[in-house]
């Protein structure tokens, strides 16, 4: 007897081998034969599966080698934020001296790319992240050592995140971890997905008790065993049960230094009271090699915990206010609490989040320690934002963004028509609304569905899962109304497909010849003709589940695509509150879509067609209202800055604590609930009518050099000046674009969250892509002191520079802060003769020189050389080259679009210190 992904792992292994000598189908067809010719049929064991011949077992596993062999796509870019402050680098040199045994890792690696089909670039991907996140953590083999680290991983909505943290546990554990916390969401559903998630890449087991320790996963791979390790959680596919951790059944068996535990559990305040209480009881009965004892503390030591927080924006935010108005500290709530009991218990401690939807993360306090709970779940490790692969059905690539008009794939659909959606299912209905009749486009959607599904089944997609979400309402009366017309209405399209019915099947072609024929040209996918499509639109009415599936809280319809994974499931899923997070729909096709909530991360975790869709990215629709389309590519928009934000930091090399973030806000939605944003402030950006100045420079002499490069680069791409105040120099009407480019090398101090290139950059975009562009030509001066000067002049871009001398205002490790860094004067240089001799007869202040001409039409950009003194001893500080410096002078506009921001306790505590 051989299991069958034993066979398949030793065909695709023999299969790489021969693929260098022979051509693609020689390597497959002999590599095939090769492995199965010592075995029967019979022999082959898959679940649910019985094998017919021996020919049938080939064609059945070329099937399957053919697709993921040809799965290969361009993985997206990380980027980290890390503080290493008491930080030992320790895994990649106990790497490189072979001195961890990755028995987890190389199973989980094979497991990849011998069963899933994974191919080898992707699994390099998740290789790197998962040794970049175990350096950023802490060697959990020194002896007595404390350490207590605290990360945040972002990623893109089901985009592969868990496995990413999957890589980390098995890692995690050859490393010396030996208890592991999985916070695996808050419904029974999406701990029971993380469940069967572990028992396949992690224990090698099914830990459902019926399945009686099954080998599973990476334990059925060639070579491979099941290495022993302790569990209290299990999967449970019962209606209305739970695997989820049970204090009876744990009580007898202690964690151990010898082997890892591991527990799969839901962010439930009972859950979590029930497995600190099992983890209080064993460190009152341990001894001291195990415990750290004194007068205040009594924790687990050399038994290092590693909890991953799943959806980690989701219930671990405290959502209290930390003081009352009588000043008195106020205890978090609930799951925030208990998470942070856990973590006190041990003296060697890992806490990682995992999100899609960072923005509750961000607004964390940094700077409020509880009395008795210490510290927050802020990141202040680390934060790692992983990039989607090229093949990944994302925000971006489905709604666009907002500055891109042309972005976004032609698959959304409209649903307010003439049918009524807001009269038939009003957006805003009641609990108790009787719904009587389904909105036109929601028979449409299901047309749309059967049709994409037909599509499928003509592409060789009939063995894999397909499904269709309805979601436009939380409550349940609705939802079971919604259920029985939608199976009201599939009976009798089914009834007229089988019939050979004229008038219906008319529709549907008009429906293909109009829509998916081309929408699909337009994605560079190929149709079939309508007629070749009629037989497998029989197939599908056929094979489609008669029943919708209602997933919410009160029943008990889970999608067991577990036992349907030879067969493929095709189901309808009525959406509740259980499809709002986390929970995956295999193959989800169309979408009909009007659940309508004002937050950011709510909404984006309610898309959940986001995903992969290999092979049918054009048969997907969906259909929603053009408001949340509107909103989604808002928030897609938004998401794509707050990457950038981190791109730049990491850029910079930066920490979490170093820079403030900041997400862009929406008139008429919120970035998270206001709970979660008690430590968040609102921004409102407009550098119009202002002066912005470097007040402080970087004091790192690689970037003062780069700086004083790119500023001598570009003031030579000017040419020659168009006037000479000698020594200064000025070029009008400078074009937009060198300015920009100007803006994109200069490295500003990391401290200044409005005098930041990057940010000005952009806001310069949004004013030249409004429909009335403003700030499209520039005036540039090379600002000196006059040749009068005792001081020795410089060399710089072919002139000779009289430098202004600044000096240091206070003493700081990384920057040079001189305050200002313009004389009053300086804002009018680019001003001729009368227009200055205005200026000085009408006494002008500076702000209303900008609301004058020249200033009115065109910025002016002040470019300085400065000699940086001493704060105490008035002498040049010694720089490889001069420190160089830039300011804007803005014009007054009316009609200049603002940026508004929320932003988080360090990007305000960093505003306050610039304005300072």
């Amino acid at each position: 007897m051989i299991h069958f992904n034993q066979l398949k792992a030793n065909i695709r292994s023999l299969f790489e081998t021969f693929k260098k000598a022979m051509n693609y189908d020689s390597a497959m067809s002999q590599a095939i034969d090769a492995v199965c010719s010592p075995f029967s049929f019979e022999d082959v064991i898959l679940q649910g599966k019985a094998f017919a011949s021996l020919n049938e077992l080939k064609d059945y596993i070329r099937e399957e080698l053919e697709e993921e062999v040809n799965l290969i796509v361009d993985d997206g870019t990380h980027f980290s934020l890390t503080d290493n402050e008491g930080h030992i680098d320790w895994y990649r040199s106990k790497k490189a001296d072979d001195e961890i045994r990755f028995r987890f890792w190389n199973r989980y690696r094979k497991y990849l790319t011998h069963i899933k089909g994974w191919a080898e670039s992707s699994v390099d991907k998740i290789d790197t992240i998962s040794d970049e996140i175990l350096e950023n953590i802490e060697d959990p083999t020194i002896p007595n050592r404390a350490f207590d680290r605290r990360g945040l991983v972002v990623g893109y909505v089901q985009s592969g995140k868990t496995a990413n943290f999957m890589g980390i546990v098995n890692k995690a554990i050859d490393s010396g971890y030996r208890i592991i916390i999985i916070l695996a969401g808050t419904q029974e559903s999406l701990r029971q997905q993380t469940q069967e998630r572990i028992d396949e890449e992690v224990l090698g087991i099914d830990t459902n008790p019926e399945e009686k320790q099954k080998r599973i996963g990476v334990s059925t791979l060639p070579g491979e065993a099941y290495i022993p390790i302790d569990y209290f959680t299990e999967s449970n596919l019962k209606p209305n049960k739970s695997g989820d951790f049970n204090i009876r059944k744990s009580r007898g068996t202690p964690p151990s230094s010898e082997r890892p535990i591991l527990f799969v559990v839901k962010k439930n305040k009972s859950i979590l009271t029930n497995l600190r209480k099992y983890l209080e009881h064993w460190i009152n009965i341990f001894d001291d090699d195990l415990t750290y004892k004194n007068d205040t503390v009594n924790q687990f030591n050399n038994l290092p915990l590693l909890i991953i927080d799943d959806e980690s924006d989701q219930a671990s935010i405290n959502t209290k206010r930390t003081v009352s108005p009588d000043g008195d500290e106020v205890d978090p709530t609930a799951i925030n609490y208990c998470i942070r009991e856990i973590l006190n218990l041990f003296r060697q401690k890992v806490y990682i989040g995992f999100t899609a939807t960072p923005f509750a993360n961000i607004f964390i306090r940094h700077d409020m320690d509880h009395r008795v709970l210490g510290k927050d779940l802020f990141p202040s490790a680390f934060i790692k934002t992983l990039g989607a692969p090229s093949n990944y059905f994302g925000p971006k690539e489905v709604f666009g963004l907002n500055n891109d008009a042309d972005s976004g794939l032609p698959i959304y659909r409209s649903v307010v028509d003439a049918g009524g959606l807001h009269t038939v299912l009003p957006i805003g209905h009641k609990a108790d609304y009787v719904l009587t009749e389904l909105p036109q486009t929601l028979k449409l959607a299901l047309k749309s569905f059967l049709i994409s599904s037909a599509v499928r089944w003509s592409r060789g997609h009939d063995k894999k899962h397909n499904t269709m979400l309805v979601h436009c309402t939380r409550y349940n009366f609705v939802q079971s109304a919604l259920a029985e017309l939608i199976n009201d209405e599939m009976s009798l399209i089914r009834t007229a497909i089988l019939a050979d019915d004229v008038e219906v099947l008319s529709e549907m072609q008009q429906l293909y010849i109009t829509d998916f024929i081309p929408t699909s040209g337009e994605m560079d996918k190929n149709t079939p003709e309508w007629i070749d499509i009629v037989p497998f639109i029989k197939k599908t009415v056929k094979k489609l589940e008669r029943e919708c599936r209602i997933i919410n809280g009160t029943v008990g319809d889970i999608f067991d695509y577990k036992t349907k994974a030879i067969t493929g499931l095709w189901s309808i899923a009525i959406g509740g509150d259980k499809l709002s997070r986390g929970l995956t729909l295999e193959g989800l096709t169309v979408s009909y879509f009007t659940r309508s909530t004002s937050l950011y991360d709510t909404l984006m975790q309610m898309g959940r067609w986001f995903g992969y869709r290999n092979g049918f990215e054009d048969l997907c629709r969906i259909y929603t209202t053009p408001e949340l389309f509107r909103w989604y590519r808002h928030i897609s928009t938004a998401f794509e800055s707050l990457r950038e934000e981190f791109i730049e930091m990491s850029r910079l090399q930066l920490t979490p604590m170093d820079f403030g973030l900041r997400v862009e806000d929406h008139p008429d939605m919120m970035v998270t609930s206001v709970m979660k944003m008690r430590a968040a402030d609102n921004m409102r950006l407009n550098y119009q009518g202002t002066l912005t100045e470097t007040s402080t420079l970087p004091a790192s002499d690689t970037i003062l050099k780069s700086n004083f490069e790119v500023a001598e680069n570009f003031i030579l791409s000017l040419g020659e000046a168009d006037a000479d105040f000698r020594p200064k120099k000025v070029w009008f009407n400078i074009p937009v674009a060198q300015i920009q480019e100007f803006l994109k090398g200069y490295q500003t101090y990391k401290g200044l969250p409005t005098v930041n290139s990057a940010r000005i950059n952009k806001y310069i975009d949004i004013q030249r892509t409004k429909p009335l562009p403003e700030f499209m030509e520039w005036n540039v001066a090379l600002i000196s002191l006059n040749e009068s000067t005792d001081l020795e002049p410089v060399s710089f871009a072919g002139f000779s520079i009289y430098p202004h001398s600044r000096s240091v205002k206070e003493e700081r490790t990384n920057s040079l802060f001189i305050k200002r860094m313009i004389d009053r004067k300086d804002e009018i240089e680019d001003f001729n003769p009368v227009e200055r001799k205005a200026v000085e007869n009408n006494n002008l202040s500076n702000i209303e020189i900008r609301s004058i001409s020249p200033r009115k039409q065109r910025p002016l950009l002040m470019i300085y050389v400065l000699n940086i003194t001493d704060k105490t001893k008035s002498e040049n500080i010694p720089f490889e080259k001069q420190p160089v410096g830039f300011a804007i002078s803005w014009p007054v506009s009316e009609t200049a679009v603002p940026m508004n921001y929320v932003i988080n306790s360090v990007y305000a505590e960093l505003e306050l210190s610039e304005d300072d």
